[in-house]
């Protein structure tokens, strides 16, 4: 399988995932009853989310993958992959379901893993019991591993095995090795029938996973209908029959049964299978990747696909990586998977994968990396792909209006549609930075461009230019300030009337030049609605923070006993100046690629360490300060490329680590200490 195609099959499936979860999501936890009384058959999404939030199903898949960022090779292991679900992991919220310890099962595990216990014994059934390690969460985050594998089936369900195993056990793993082999081999299979059979050799034949997945296709092969093969599952296999919150058989019945009646349909395939009901978001979303990798993107209908607008939104500590798209996280899977298989990435993709800048090209259909135009009644527009480039349509078009394409920075919490898995951000794009749009106009419309850039105070623009016919390049770099920038893209100035035409986009680039001030004052204790225990979720704007004890207050962010994490995480910071008071301890952290992943400035009263942290934390170096930073109000500077250190005016030399990574900023402020940041400027090595 080449690059290209092996490209094309894993955005089909993430995209089968993605639209899985946003099927199932609405009637999660329902029965087949109550949805069939309340929307009758489903051929359509039964909610209409808008911007969907975070959700589990997706965060795992999207995350846990990373583990490979420290170990790309196939013999990486479940406590390498243990120690990465700490590094990624807010502690009590977001990302997964916080249902308690011996509740839920990735919440015990988590608080194992946390107490130092090493995987695969945090999820191993002598340590959480029986209940915990057979919950669905085995399966439901295992879809990377089939993306990752190339068709690999053996290699999906071993990697698969490692990741449940730090956090489930027994049939837990067995439905982790199923699901990821199941989608290995629908890249390179036709049926879903052949598929299931094919996939029973990579788990324990006498497991009751594999006993199951056998009663139901021998149901299917006697020729009953799906109506019966459904009423038996609720019969003697329901949730009544088995202990736990959510236990995987009962789940994975029902996704062998529409896989089995679905006809290799996609679309009756998902719709049989949400309105079977139960756990529908994590069981459309894992049949939805087997059935996308199947069908490929041509098998799946459009309506199940432009309502996402190629957006995925998640909640890992990690705040700008929290805003992505489904068609370059598709890309970094696949990129994963050459690496593993030492496969070359053809250069035009190579590209895409370049941190020090986020690149966007239109190579997939719907990969739109959700750039949308907004429409009004004198501007009718909307955005598709087309062959290599974004067709920007103009379908009716007034003289003397403006119109525009965008793409979001940043969601504030009346964007997106709900807080179940607690999702805050970072901003994407910041001041200092330039963004570029290269852009043709064959039909040589009548019409003038602006590159512009909306913060949450200003709005900042080019100059209206004619778009000419031939591809150009249309820049504007955002001046330095303290602005949060919401949303950028280009304005378009209609001339004259305009009817059933369009201009083309090629590509969009954002440079990491950033020269920003977080003043928090302008920040704010955002409100992004109730979570599952239907608590109201506020994180900081702009921040995400790992225990959610950090809050704003007078006009300053008040830190104790938490990690407060801000910037871009694929940003290198080159110079960083904070006004702050503290008492007691502080880690000023930079290069933050996580919870155990960072190098920091830690202040404790008249001694300053220059620390690193790669899972276990180490002091690399040590000074005596002339000022003791205890219970004081200092500004203190950091200059990388420098080796320089200032502390109200008093510079203190130190062998810095080269600056070769990247990562954003963050505070730490260990129990018992308190600090009070008034602002943070961060500026990027590239723009010093």
């Amino acid at each position: 399988m080449d690059f290209e195609a092996y490209y094309r099959k894993t955005y089909a499936a993430w995209l089968g995932k993605i639209i899985g979860i946003r099927l199932g999501a609405p009637v999660e936890n329902w029965t087949h009853k109550q949805i069939m009384e309340t929307y009758g058959k489903l051929d359509h999404y039964p909610v209409d989310y808008g911007v969907f939030a975070a959700d589990d199903d997706s965060n795992g898949p999207l995350f846990f993958v990373r583990s490979l960022d420290y170990n790309p090779n196939k013999s990486i292991s479940s406590e390498e992959m243990g120690n990465y679900v700490l590094n990624i992991l807010s502690e009590g919220h977001g990302f997964f379901w916080w249902g308690g310890d011996g509740i839920a099962t990735e919440h015990t595990a988590y608080l194992r893993l946390k107490e130092g216990m090493k995987a695969p014994l945090s999820g191993a059934w002598q340590t959480n019991g029986k209940v915990m390690a057979e919950q669905i969460g085995g399966q439901i985050f295992s879809d990377c591993w089939g993306y990752v594998s190339m068709g690999d089936a053996q290699l999906a369900a071993d990697l698969a095995e490692k990741m449940a195993s730090v956090t489930h056990d027994l049939d837990g793993i067995e439905g982790g090795r199923f699901v990821a082999a199941c989608i290995a081999l629908a890249y390179t299979h036709d049926t879903c029938e052949q598929i299931i059979e094919e996939a029973l050799r990579f788990i324990k034949p006498d497991s009751h996973y594999a006993k199951l997945v056998r009663e139901i296709t021998a149901i299917y092969k006697a020729g009953k209908t799906a109506d019966e093969c459904l009423n038996y599952i609720q019969e003697v296999h329901g949730y009544d029959k088995y202990e736990g919150v959510c236990h995987i058989l009962p789940n994975t019945a029902i996704m062998i049964m529409a896989m089995l009646y679905g006809e290799n349909d996609f679309s009756k395939t998902m719709t049989m299978l949400c309105a079977a009901g139960w756990d529908t978001d994590c069981t459309c979303g894992n049949v939805g990747s087997i059935m996308g990798a199947m069908v490929g993107i041509e098998g799946i209908d459009a309506k199940w696909i432009t309502p996402i607008n190629d957006l995925i939104l998640s909640s890992s500590l990690l705040g700008s990586e929290n805003i992505d798209t489904i068609s370059h996280t598709a890309l970094r899977f696949a990129a994963y998977g050459a690496k593993l298989h030492q496969i070359e990435i053809p250069e035009k993709y190579q590209a895409e994968l370049d941190r020090s800048r986020q690149l966007f090209r239109f190579y997939l259909p719907y990969g739109t990396h959700a750039f949308k135009s907004e429409s009004t009644r004198y501007f009718e527009s909307q955005c598709i792909v087309d062959g290599s480039a974004l067709k920007c349509v103009l379908n009716n078009a007034f003289p003397n209006t403006v119109g525009k394409v965008l793409q979001k920075s940043y969601y504030r919490s009346c964007d997106i549609y709900d807080a179940r898995y607690q999702p805050s951000f970072s901003p994407k794009v910041y001041p200092g930075e330039t963004i570029r749009f290269t852009l043709s106009n064959p039909q040589e419309l009548p019409l003038s461009v602006s590159v512009y850039a909306l913060g949450r105070k200003q709005k900042t623009q080019s100059a209206f230019v004619p778009l000419v016919k031939e591809r150009k390049d249309y820049t504007f770099r955002i001046e330095p300030s303290d602005d949060l920038i919401l949303e950028y893209g280009l304005e378009l100035r209609v001339e004259e009337r305009i009817l059933h035409s369009s201009f083309l986009i090629h590509e969009a680039a954002v440079d990491r030049n950033f020269d920003v001030l977080i003043d928090f004052k302008n920040e704010v204790n955002e409100d992004y609605g109730l979570d599952y225990g239907e608590l109201r979720f506020i994180e900081v704007s702009q921040c995400t923070t790992l225990r959610n004890r950090a809050k704003i207050d007078n006009g300053s962010l008040v830190v104790a006993d938490d990690f407060v994490l801000f910037g871009d995480a694929l940003g290198s910071i080159g110079k960083m100046e904070l006004e702050l008071e503290l008492h007691g301890t502080v880690q000023i952290c930079y290069d933050v690629q996580g919870w155990m992943h960072y190098q920091a400035i830690e202040l404790k009263a008249d001694t300053m360490n220059l620390i690193e942290k790669d899972n276990v934390e180490k002091t690399v170096s040590a000074k005596k300060l002339k000022k003791d930073t205890n219970d004081c109000k200092f500004l203190l500077k950091l200059d990388r490329n420098n080796g320089l250190i200032i502390v109200d005016g008093e510079s203190y030399r130190v062998a810095m680590k080269a600056v070769t990574g990247s990562g954003c900023a963050g505070l730490y402020v260990p129990a018992g200490s308190s600090c009070i940041i008034h602002s943070c400027q961060l500026v990027s090595t590239n723009s010093q």
